[in-house]
């Protein structure tokens, strides 16, 4: 798989012509008349071919972020997370995401996006650190660019069919396009794919997660000598049952917990805890349906020595999921298939348009400057069934509530988002080796939020079927139940000014040292779907040093960046156990401060007799430097009542000490007509916490990983044969822990084990 470290032309593991490499000085090669060109070479960290994330059956952004250093993604519970340098939100509903993710320049605010698989892509583009001047305000940690294939006036394609048959996988891809006429040229993609699982629920003797996921892509291009129009439509369809079968550990606890809790204690009766990562479990059924459409229209006009660029966005989708654990009992009497059903539905709906005026490149100042609006509606809550306990029993006054009451609550939230920024950005080159790129943006969000909570008779997945009396939900609301009624203060309004600043300096054509000074910025909200919380707006500033050089003809690369990021006010959220009920609730609320600084070092050789080595180290100290009211973890809730925690000087979730990957490619001719390419990808990581509470129940240990890579194809590779084997040495990992409700133990969503596919392209 190929992936650019820019600035050095850096490929690691990938076949790559020398001619395309670009210079770790000016050039910034494939950026020239784009935003990122302003940004600044060395802001680029990475760049990822979209036929080599392909080939190497890297489907989604968890996959790709498990190779990159100091990237990790997963997806869990009611947001999905993306953290950079140990940066990232939260899974909370009301978080927009702190790195930015882009589809053809369009800003995606909803973080499952990540779950959408690649389809017929150019390139993915990832950068590090701030990027709130260049990428909006809620690039603060990063910013990760989906690039997809424009249409032609040539005619190309692929089709593609890979199946592993452990898993019974497959995934079936069509993409092909060419001229209309002269000057239109049109583009199709299309994508099925899923599997039937790897995890064994004992429970319903099923497996899962079961997916059965469409996407496609239609795309035209109008272009002339000095206007190019880009219209892209993508849908996609995910029905994914037995999606949640997480694995539970911790169970029994040990004997400083005083005994299991409900939920372990019915899986130790029914011998059904086995308390290892095993891919068997026995939890209940649960889903994850999205239907979505994301679209983009980008015109360019060139003028004499400047280009007009506006880019239109719509993103809507329709998200329903459920997660039924069947290790929380429900009362006897009540005819339900969990204690502790949960459903979540969310719509959400975006429009933004983007106006920029840029200047051709070479000259003395090159600039660029630009307006920007979105606006979006989100409407979404959490159902929960309270059938674990006996609660109507807990509501005073006694039968306010009937005896053997199948209790649920559904806390809805709706949420209206303006954002105006305006931005420029200019590139003063004072000779021809040192220039400086300032920049600028002026942001101001508009939210207004609202909350509203039903309680009464629920049915299997915890959504209220029939409304309790106004005495029977006051009772509820205010003893067991989520609190009632609205938030506090429904408006805000939060601006900020972000400059930025890049100094770089070519100590020849081969080797450049920069020094970078960037601020960002992310609005406050909403707790939404739980509670009443609110969260206020968090900033950071951050410097940046590097050197990135090239040596003997570019045949070696380096690149040595260090960096230290200072956050205020930062937005954090985790999910914790009451110790009364055994609810499980999502708490969030503003860090007072964070540090997020280390060195990140990529090399790179590639060989003219095909053979490519590389590797891309990172060391990361991420921590709180104040944070005195935190939530607790599994032992100190269960031992400490009220129990808060001073969590200054730890480290910061999902923030390794170490990661990064060490790859290498060699491809050589069998015959005059047959070519084998084989390619090896070790990625690792150390040891890192997956909740804000720092609970080492909620740790994973440090590991690497093995993907190996062998394929026969025809000289010109227009047909190609590859087997894909992925995590060879079947190391047993989780991407997210959280505490199990209505228990002591830990519920662990497992990545997936070693798998083995073929896989067959032609391209055209």
């Amino acid at each position: 798989m190929r992936c650019l470290y820019f600035g050095s032309g850096s490929s690691f593991g990938a076949r790559y012509p020398r001619e395309q490499q670009s210079s770790p000085g000016r050039d910034c090669g494939y950026f020239a008349k784009t935003r990122a060109k302003f940004a600044g070479c060395a802001d680029v960290r990475v760049r990822c071919g979209g036929d080599e994330l392909r080939a190497a059956q890297v489907v989604d952004f968890i996959d790709l972020g498990n190779r990159i250093s100091g990237v990790r993604i997963n997806n869990a519970g009611a947001s999905d997370s993306l953290n950079i340098r140990g940066v990232g939100s939260g899974f909370n509903m009301g978080f927009e995401q702190a790195v930015a993710i882009f589809v053809d320049g369009v800003y995606i605010s909803r973080s499952q996006v990540i779950r959408g698989g690649f389809l017929d892509l150019e390139r993915i583009e990832v950068l590090k650190g701030p990027q709130s001047t260049y990428f909006g305000s809620n690039a603060i940690a990063g910013a990760m660019s989906i690039v997809t294939r424009k249409p032609t006036q040539e005619v190309d394609g692929y089709a593609s069919a890979l199946y592993a048959p452990g898993e019974d996988e497959y995934d079936f891809q069509v993409a092909v396009g060419g001229p209309l006429t002269d000057t239109i040229s049109g583009r199709a993609a299309i994508r099925s794919f899923g599997m039937d699982g790897y995890v064994e629920n004992r429970r319903f003797d099923t497996e899962g997660p079961d997916n059965s996921d469409v996407q496609g892509r239609v795309a035209l291009r109008y272009e002339t000598s000095d206007l190019d129009v880009n219209l892209r439509v993508d849908y996609a369809d995910y029905d994914d049952k037995n999606s949640e079968l997480q694995e539970t550990v911790h169970c029994p606890p040990g004997p400083e917990f005083g005994g299991p809790r409900p939920a372990c204690q019915a899986l130790i009766d029914e011998g059904l805890h086995d308390n290892e990562i095993d891919y068997v479990t026995a939890t209940g059924n649960s889903s994850f349906n999205l239907e979505s459409v994301n679209s983009a229209l980008t015109a360019a006009w060139t003028l004499d020595e400047h280009t007009i660029t506006s880019t239109t966005g719509y993103y809507q989708h329709d998200l329903f999921r459920t997660t039924v654990n069947g290790a929380i009992l429900p009362v006897p009497g009540l005819d339900m298939p969990s204690g502790l059903p949960l459903s979540q539905p969310e719509d959400f709906r975006s429009f933004s348009q983007e106006i920029r005026l840029q200047s051709d490149l070479g000259g003395r100042v090159d600039y660029m400057m630009g307006l920007y609006y979105d606006d979006s509606r989100l409407e979404g809550g959490v159902n929960l069934g309270f059938y674990f306990a006996p609660f109507w029993a807990l509501v005073p006054p006694a039968g306010v509530i009937p005896e053997s009451t199948p209790i649920a609550q559904e806390v809805f939230g709706e949420q209206d988002q303006s954002n105006r920024s305006a931005f420029a950005a200019a590139t003063i080159n004072i000779t021809e080796q040192f220039r400086i790129d300032l920049g600028a943006r002026y942001s101001s969000i508009r939210k207004e939020a609202h909350r509203s909570t039903r309680a009464g008779v629920g049915n299997e997945v915890g959504q209220v079927v029939e409304d309790f009396s106004d005495d029977a939900f006051s009772a509820w609301t205010s003893t067991v139940g989520r609190a009632a009624g609205d938030y506090p203060v429904t408006e805000r309004t939060d601006d900020k000014f972000m400059p930025s600043v890049n100094v770089q300096y070519d100590l020849s054509a081969d080797t450049m040292i920069y020094a970078s000074y960037s601020t960002g910025f992310k609005a406050g909200g909403w707790n939404i779907g739980q509670n009443l919380d609110m969260f206020e707006p968090e900033t950071v500033e951050s410097y940046e040093a590097g050197i990135k050089a090239a040596w003997f003809d570019r045949g070696l690369t380096t690149n040595l960046t260090v960096f230290h990021s200072r956050y205020d006010d930062l937005q954090e959220s985790t999910s914790v156990i009451d110790p009364e009920t055994g609810v499980f609730n999502g708490i969030i609320g503003n860090v007072a401060k964070a540090r997020s600084q280390g060195i990140e070092a990529e090399i790179a050789l590639r060989s003219v007799d095909g053979l490519n080595l590389g590797a891309s180290i990172g060391y990361l100290d991420a921590e709180y430097l104040d944070y005195p009211n935190a939530p607790c973890t599994l032992l100190q809730n269960a031992t400490i009542p009220g129990c808060l925690q001073d969590l200054g000087g730890r480290p910061k979730a999902y923030a390794p000490e170490w990661s990064g990957s060490v790859t290498g490619s060699y491809g050589f001719a069998i015959t005059p007509d047959l070519k084998l390419n084989v390619g090896a990808w070790l990625y690792f990581t150390s040891d890192f916490y997956q909740q804000a509470s720092i609970d080492p129940l909620t740790a994973q240990s440090g590991y690497a990983k093995l993907d190996l890579r062998a394929a026969i194809s025809d000289a010109n590779e227009s047909w190609e044969v590859a087997i894909v084997a992925k995590n060879v040495t079947d190391r047993e990992t989780g991407s997210y822990r959280a505490a199990m409700s209505a228990s002591n133990a830990v519920s662990v969503r497992v990545d997936r084990p070693r798998s083995l596919a073929v896989m067959v392209t032609k391209k055209f």
